[in-house]
C-alpha cells in the first residue's frame, strides 16, 4: 500500500520554540531515505515555513498557508496556487477598516513571496512582523493603502488580535462569497486567535487531496493540533493528534500520540514503520 504521511508544524511538529528537534529530524531523514512518503501542511507563510523545514530531506511538494499554496521542493516552484478576486479583497479591507482592524496581505508577485500592510498600530501585528523579520529575514512592503495592492495576486488576509476583538469581523465573513476563514488559537501566545481569510476553493483538505491524485497515494495518515487541522483530518483516512492538542481535535481524532514537546510525530511514524516491517 502507498501511504502518504502529512504533518502539520506548528504546535505538532515544531516543539514550542517553533522548532524541529534534532530527534525528529534524524527519525524522518532516515525513514525518508527508506522511502517515507512525508511531508507538511501548514498555515505558515513560504518565508518562514520552509526555513523551518530545511532540516528535513524532504522530496514530496509541501502544503502552505492552509493550502492556498504546494511548492515543489524539487523544482522550487509552486505548482498549485489560489488567489482571491479582487473585488472580494476590497469588502475585506472595507470590512476590516470598518472594525478598526488592521491586517497583512500576501500575495505572489512575479512568483515571489510579498507581504504587505499599510499600518503598525496593531501592537500584535507590530510585535508579529517584527519576530518575522529578525527570526527569518522576512520582508513587508508598506504600502500607502492596501487597496492599492488588491490586484496583485493576493492570495491571503491575516489578522492577529485577542479573540474578542476579532469574533465579530469572522462571523461577517459567512456571508462574504468567495472566501474561506480559518479563526484558532495562536499556539504561542493563548492571549491571541489568528483570523485567516483565502480563497474558498483552497484548504488542507483540498491541497492534500491534489497530493493524492498526484501521488496515487492508496491512504493518508495525518498529524495536527489546532482547529484549522479539521480540514487536514477530513482529507486522511487516519489522523492522529498530538497530546497537546486542542479539546476539539483530540475529540475527533483517531488516536491521540505524545506531544509536540515530546517528538509525538516521530514517535508514532518510528512504531508504524516498525510495525509494518513485522508484517
Amino acid at each position: 500500500m502507498k501511504r502518504l504521511y502529512v504533518s502539520d508544524l506548528d504546535g505538532t511538529l515544531l516543539d514550542n520554540e517553533a522548532q524541529i528537534s534534532d530527534e525528529t529530524a534524524r527519525v524522518l531523514n532516515d525513514y525518508i531515505r527508506q522511502g517515507l512518503q512525508f511531508t507538511i501542511s501548514t498555515a505558515r507563510t513560504p518565508t518562514t515555513a520552509l526555513k523551518i523545514i530545511e532540516k528535513l530531506n524532504l522530496r514530496l511538494p509541501v502544503m502552505m498557508m492552509n493550502g492556498v499554496l504546494i511548492y515543489d521542493m524539487e523544482t522550487k516552484r509552486y505548482i498549485k496556487k489560489e488567489a482571491m478576486d479582487t473585488n472580494v479583497i476590497m469588502v475585506l479591507l472595507g470590512l476590516i477598516k470598518v472594525k478598526g482592524l488592521n491586517c497583512f496581505l500576501y500575495g505572489l508577485d512575479d512568483e515571489q513571496f510579498v507581504a504587505y500592510y499599510d499600518s503598525v498600530e496593531s501592537t500584535s501585528l507590530n510585535y508579529f512582523r517584527n519576530e518575522r523579520i529578525m527570526k527569518y529575514d522576512k520582508k513587508f512592503t508598506e504600502v500607502a493603502d492596501l487597496s492599492l495592492v488588491a490586484g496583485k495576486g493576493i492570495i491571503y488576509c491575516m489578522l492577529r488580535e485577542p479573540k474578542e476583538k476579532l469574533e465579530g469581523l469572522y462571523r461577517e465573513l459567512s456571508v462574504v462569497n468567495g472566501v474561506k476563514a480559518e479563526f484558532y488559537p495562536d499556539v504561542y501566545n493563548d492571549e491571541y486567535y489568528m483570523l485567516e481569510i483565502y480563497s474558498e476553493k483552497a484548504s488542507k483538505k483540498e491541497a492534500v487531496n491534489y497530493l493524492r491524485n498526484l501521488g496515487r497515494f492508496d491512504s493518508v495518515v495525518g498529524f495536527g493540533d489546532n482547529l484549522n487541522d479539521q480540514s487536514l483530518y477530513e482529507a486522511c483516512d487516519c489522523f492522529y493528534a498530538v497530546e497537546n492538542a486542542h479539546p476539539q481535535i483530540k475529540d475527533i481524532a483517531d488516536g491521540v500520540i505524545s506531544s509536540n514537546e515530546d517528538d509525538g510525530v516521530a514517535k508514532q511514524i518510528n512504531e508504524m514503520m516498525q510495525t509494518e516491517e513485522r508484517l
